[in-house]
């Protein structure tokens, strides 16, 4: 649909999808302010297919503009990899092994072929992990098991759920 001929009505509809309330567009597109005719206007089958239209371009572009940042500034892990393998054989050519060494490392860590885990927290702190058992390993990874309340060491016998009470023998949970 090209721009309506009528070009106050055309300015109401880009008012409109700008989002101006239809009373203000109203008034701004040179009409005189009311409050009954602006909504009314904005109801009109040529003034909605054209606030339609404009979204859908402005969407379009918008879009368009966002691929293309998206394309120009793109970090993948290959582009990573290769600026990483420059800094290593220029550390190599430096002498410098261990930076190197790291540069290696990194790499390693972005193709998947070496993980790096670390704890976080006091020491200590995760020791109440240890003292799991399968079945309340299972309830921990499905977000079943009141992870509070065994950091407290729940009372003997008993598993703590967030749904329910479990009742069971220790020796027989115990895996």
């Amino acid at each position: 649909m090209p721009a309506l001929k009528n070009q106050r009505r055309e300015l109401f509809a880009q008012l409109l999808a700008s989002g101006k309330t239809a009373t203000d567009a109203y008034g701004e597109a040179g009409y005189k302010r009311s409050d009954s005719n602006g909504p009314a206007l904005a109801k009109n089958e040529e003034i909605r297919g054209r606030v339609a239209e404009i979204n859908g371009e402005r969407w379009s572009q918008e879009r368009a503009a966002a691929a293309a940042t998206v394309e120009r500034t793109a970090i993948t892990r290959q582009s990573l990899v290769e600026k990483i393998e420059e800094a290593r054989q220029a550390a190599m050519e430096a002498g410098q092994y261990s930076a190197a060494v790291s540069a290696a490392k990194e790499i390693a860590v972005l193709l998947g072929m070496r993980i790096e885990r670390s704890e976080r927290g006091a020491p200590g702190e995760f020791d109440w992990v240890d003292r799991l058992n399968r079945e309340e390993l299972r309830a921990l990874a499905k977000g079943e098991l009141d992870v509070e309340a065994y950091r407290k060491d729940p009372p003997h016998g008993e598993l703590r759920w967030t749904h329910r009470w479990v009742s069971a023998s220790v020796s027989s949970c115990r895996s």
